[in-house]
Formats: structure tokens, sequence, C-alpha cells
């Protein structure tokens, strides 16, 4: 049975709300969110990054602030953040720059040997290694607290743990044991955390695929059968659709005419792309059980996001697959609108 009118757009409009609250992260360069949120080598976010992920992963470059909250954090040694990292984290690693400062809680915090904080470190964890150079002063509360022998630390350390210093290690002031950083240990609250914050995002990526299967069947259909049919042709639609849209954008609000346009189709490609990622994760599921010779569109569903959320925690592999799946969902979106574009003109022509 197809919904009436009414209750499609309230559907619609309900889904449009949470996509654009939920996964702006897909349209805006300074807000990401998914299984593994990835700043690759030689790209660069200006306005700082706020990610929240299974794994959050910088090898390139952030221009600012970098809020991370994930079950894993790493600032690779390729990788530079020019303003403050903060946030929490199961586990966080530092091994390339930090231009600003450094305030985390996590499982365990490690500033490697190639590791640079230019600013001050705070941080409450149950273990904390520093190998680098902090140029600043560091207060950590931690289960255990070592400074290896390649450490340097240009201000004071303050710290309150079980603490181990080794030969080599130094201290430009004083190293100083504080009892009432206690309270800033941090041990499995932050990985419980980031469970609990995947678990949410997960539970509403499924929501908002129940709500688009209910109120656009025909569309999530189409998404589907244009993978599994065509899947080149689809990737290819949706990587046309992702560039040439925004291109089109721009020459619209070129003219007076045109901006009002413009404006409104800025809004409709933010929503279709946001969408496009949970219409990919279904095509995805629906392909799985069609290899196990099964039809069932909330199975698939349920099996496509879990399925593309796995695989988003494999390095690179899980950023390639994710951003494969938002092509198929954008294409086929490309695909269904091209279908009903025709069948519009040819009910026109008969009439």
């Amino acid at each position: 049975m197809r919904p009436s009118t009414p209750r499609r757009a309230l559907v619609l409009a309900l889904v449009a709300v949470l996509a654009l609250s939920t996964f702006a992260g897909v349209a805006a360069a300074d807000d990401r969110a998914g299984g593994t949120v990835v700043v690759e080598e030689g790209e660069t976010v200006t306005n700082g990054l706020q990610a929240t992920g299974g794994t959050v992963v910088v090898r390139g470059t952030v221009e600012g602030d970098l809020d991370a909250f994930a079950g894993a954090v790493d600032v690779a040694e390729s990788g530079t953040v020019t303003g403050d990292l903060s946030g929490a984290a199961g586990s966080i690693r530092v091994a390339g720059t930090v231009d600003g400062s450094v305030d985390v809680a996590a499982g365990s915090i490690d500033v490697t040997e190639t590791g640079v904080v230019r600013g001050n470190l705070t941080g409450g964890a149950g273990s904390f290694t520093h190998a680098g150079t902090i140029n600043g002063s560091v207060r950590v509360g931690a289960g255990s607290v070592a400074l290896a022998s390649t450490a340097s630390v240009g201000g004071d350390f303050v710290y309150d743990g079980e603490f181990t210093q080794a030969e080599g290690a130094t201290v430009g002031g004083e190293v100083r044991h504080d009892p009432d950083l206690g309270s800033m240990q941090v041990s499995v609250l932050p990985e419980i955390a980031s469970w609990l914050l995947t678990l949410y995002f997960l539970a509403l990526t499924l929501f908002v695929g129940a709500l688009l299967l209910v109120a656009l069947p025909g569309v999530s259909a189409t998404v589907a059968d244009a993978t599994a049919n065509s899947p080149l042709r689809t990737l290819g639609a949706g990587f046309a659709a992702l560039v040439g849209a925004p291109f089109a954008l721009v020459l619209l609000s070129l003219t007076v005419v045109g901006i009002p346009v413009a404006v409104v189709g800025a809004f409709l490609y933010a929503l279709a792309v946001a969408l496009s990622y949970v219409w990919g994760a279904y095509a995805v599921g629906a392909w799985l059980l069609s290899q196990a010779d099964r039809e069932h569109r909330w199975l698939a569903l349920l099996a496509g996001v879990l399925a593309v959320h796995a695989v988003g925690y494999v390095p690179f592999l899980g950023a390639l697959v994710e951003f494969a799946v938002l092509l198929f969902g954008l294409g086929g979106l490309t695909v269904a609108a091209y279908r009903h574009v025709r069948q519009r003109r040819s009910g026109d022509a008969s009439a």
C-alpha cells in the first residue's frame, strides 16, 4: 500500500531534518562522521574539523582545531593540526604535529618519537606515554605515566600515577607529582562512550533508512537495481552528480534570477548527498542478499548498514568503500530522477 500524500510529506520532512542534522559531515568539509574519518595525505581541511567515528585519522593538514570523538584518533607522521587537538577516544596517538595544545581523555595517550606538540598537553588516561617533543607544559593523570629516553618537555611536567622517566628524557621545568590529577584518570569510559556514540549513529542511520523505504519505496528499489545491474554506470552517474551539481549551482548563482534557484538547489543537493549514503548502504545490503537468493528490504537495510560500517574500520579500504557507497546511492538517485522525468514526458506525449 502506497503512503498517502500527507503522510508521505510528513515522513519526507522528518527524513530531511534527521539527515541534515546527523549526516551533515557528508556535505560539510569541517564536520564529518562515519565508521572511518580520514584526512588523506596531501588533503587540507580548512576552518577546523569536528570528527566523530570509529576511527579518525589525520594524514594531511587540518587548518584550525581538531575536535575528535572516536574509538581511535591518530595524527600520523605526515599529519598536521595547526590549531588545538581536543576530544575523547579509546586511544589517541600523536605521531605528527599539533601546533596548538592538546586537551584529551582516552584509554591510552601516546606521543611517539616523531610527535610534536607546540603548546601544552592536558590529559586523562589509563596510560600515558611520551617519546616525542612537547614545547609547553604537561598535566596528566593516568594509571601509568612514562617518559621515554627521546622525550622532551619544554615546561613543567605535572602528573599523577605510576611514573617512570627513562635516562635521556629532558624536562625544562619541574617534575612534580600532584595527587589532585587523579580525578583525570580515564580507563574504559571514553571507549564505552565512543561505542555508545557509534551505536547511536547506527540506530539513526537505520531509522532514516526505514523512513526512506516507507516514503520512497520506488526510489529505493531503483537505487538497489541500478547498483546491482549496472554498478559502473551507477558509480559514474553518482560521480557526475557529485561534481556536476555544485558547478551548475555556481553558474546559476551568477544571475539575479538564478540566485533563489541556486539557494534551493544547494539545500536539495545537500539533502540528496546526505541521504545517498543510506540508500547506497541499502543497495549493498540488497546485493548481498541476492547472492544468497533472498529478497527482503528490511533485512537488506540492516545487512548493508552493518556491512559498510564494519568495513569502515579497515584503513584506506574503509574510506574507499564508504565513498563508493555514497556514489552508488547518489548515482541510483540520479537514475531514479531520470526515469521519473522520462515517464512524465512519455505520459504528457500520450495525453
